[in-house]
C-alpha cells in the first residue's frame, strides 16, 4: 500500500537555467512551500548546499549555506557556489567523470535546524573547470505554473521548465517565453510493475504466477465501516479493517463480505470492486495460480480440505511466489474479529448457495485450503487477478 507520510517541513520547486557563463557559480531557485501547500512568505530561511559525488547518497565535495529571503510567492534565489562554505568551488573536481548530485536542505526557521529536501543529479558538469570552459549546470527539469514561472528574476536565456498550466515545454529566448507542445507517451504497463488504482491513488506491488497477474497485495479500496454496520448496495464501496483500526488497514488491506466486493453480481470473473481492467478471480483461476507453484490438478481439486504440498508457504509473507500474503484474518458478524496474523481468507467468485469458494492460508501449515463452508456475511481479503 502506497504510504502517505510528511517527512518534510516544506516542499521544493526547483529553477535551473542553461549557463554560458562566469565558471564560479550557478544560479538556483526555488518556492519554499508549507506541508499545507501555502508559501513561506517574506521569511528569511536557512538553505544549505551540498554537492555529492556518485550518487544521491555519495560522498560530501562541498558543503555551503545560504540565508536569502522569500518573496511574497514563497521564491528565493541564490548563487551556488557563493556562499559561506568549507572549501573552494573550484577545487570541486568537475572533470573527473565521476555524477555530480545536489542535495538541498532547508531551514525554514533559520535557526539552524535543516531538513534535506532531497537530492537531484546535475544532468551535466556545470562547469569544465579543467579546460576553463563552461558547459550546462541543470538538474531534470522542473515543474512550475505560469504564475511561479514569471516570478523567477532574470531567467537566462536558454532556461526551460515544464509549465504545469499549460501542459507544455517553456523554452526562454530573447527576453520571452516560448511554448513547445508535448506529446506524452506513457510506457505500456506490463505485470511485476506497480499498479496504481485511479479511483484512489494507490499502489499496489503485482506478480505474474502462471499465465495470470495477481495483486501482490489485499485490495484496500472503498469506505471503512465498524463492524456494527453491514454493507448496502449504495454505490459506495464499503469495508471493515481488522479492529476497526486504521494502522491494521494500511497494512493488512480491507475485509469485504461477498456480495460488497462482486458489487452485488453474481457473475464469475466479474470485475467486482477491482481496479480497471482486473476481476475477482474464479475458484478455476484459484486452482490455475495453486498448479502454477506445483500442486497436482486431482489435489487443487479437491474441496473442503487442506491441499498440495508446500504452495502455501510459496504465497506466504517471506515464500518464493511473489504473492506475499499477511494472514489478514476476518470479520464475522455479530462475534468481532478473528485470526490475524494466523489465517489469510480470501474469496473467489463463485458462489455456493449462502456461502462461496474462498481459500485459506495458515501460519503453521505448508498448505492450502479450499473451502465453501463461510457465509458471504464474512468480511475477507481481496486479490485481484488479470
Amino acid at each position: 500500500m502506497k504510504r502517505k507520510c510528511m517527512l518534510l517541513l516544506v516542499s521544493l520547486i526547483w529553477y535551473a537555467g542553461l549557463f554560458c557563463q562566469v565558471p564560479q557559480s550557478f544560479n538556483y531557485q526555488a518556492i519554499a512551500r508549507n506541508p499545507d501547500g501555502t508559501p513561506i512568505a517574506g521569511t528569511v530561511i536557512g538553505v544549505r548546499i551540498t554537492i555529492l559525488e556518485g550518487g544521491p547518497e555519495g560522498s560530501s565535495v562541498y558543503i555551503e549555506t545560504h540565508h536569502p529571503e522569500t518573496n511574497e510567492y514563497g521564491l528565493f534565489s541564490l548563487q551556488v557556489g557563493t556562499g559561506t562554505a568549507n572549501k573552494k568551488f573550484t577545487d570541486i573536481a568537475w572533470g573527473n567523470g565521476i555524477q555530480k548530485w545536489i542535495r538541498v536542505s532547508l531551514d525554514p526557521g533559520n535557526d539552524g535546524s535543516y531538513t534535506v529536501m532531497g537530492s537531484s543529479q546535475l544532468v551535466s558538469v556545470p562547469y569544465a573547470l579543467h579546460s576553463q570552459q563552461a558547459t550546462v549546470a541543470y538538474p531534470r527539469l522542473q515543474k512550475l505554473t505560469d504564475q511561479e514561472r514569471d516570478q523567477i528574476s532574470a531567467p537566462e536565456e536558454g532556461s526551460m521548465i515544464l509549465n504545469t498550466t499549460s501542459k507544455k515545454l517553456n523554452v526562454r529566448m530573447d527576453g520571452n517565453w516560448y511554448s513547445v507542445p508535448l506529446t506524452l507517451i506513457a510506457p505500456e504497463w506490463s505485470c511485476g510493475r506497480p499498479l496504481t488504482d485511479e479511483r484512489d491513488g494507490q499502489s499496489y506491488a503485482t506478480v505474474q504466477i502462471g499465465s495470470l497477474c495477481w495483486l501482490a497485495q489485499n485490495l484496500n479500496v472503498g469506505q471503512k465501516i465498524p463492524l456494527s454496520t453491514h454493507p448496502s448496495n449504495n454505490g459506495i464501496i464499503e469495508k471493515y479493517y481488522y479492529d476497526d483500526s486504521d494502522a491494521n488497514g494500511e497494512v493488512y488491506g480491507g475485509l469485504y463480505t461477498w456480495d460488497e466486493m462482486m458489487e452485488y453480481s453474481r457473475e464469475k470473473g466479474s470485475r467486482g470492486i477491482c481496479p480497471a481492467g482486473w476481476h475477482i478471480p474464479t475458484d478455476e483461476e484459484w486452482k490455475a495460480m495453486e498448479m502454477a507453484l506445483g500442486m497436482s490438478e486431482s489435489d487443487a481439486n479437491r474441496s473442503n480440505v487442506w491441499r498440495g504440498t508446500d504452495q502455501g508457504t510459496q504465497l506466504g509473507p517471506v515464500g518464493g511466489s511473489g504473492y506475499h500474503a499477511l494472514y489478514s484474518g476476518r470479520s464475522v458478524p455479530g462475534f468481532g474479529y478473528t485470526a490475524r496474523g494466523s489465517f489469510e481468507y480470501v474469496w473467489s467468485s463463485n458462489e455456493s448457495a449462502d456461502a462461496a469458494w474462498r481459500r485459506c492460508l495458515d501460519e503453521s501449515s505448508p498448505q492450502v485450503g479450499r473451502f465453501n463452508t463461510f457465509p458471504k456475511t464474512y468480511g475477507m481479503s481481496v486479490r485481484c487477478v488479470k
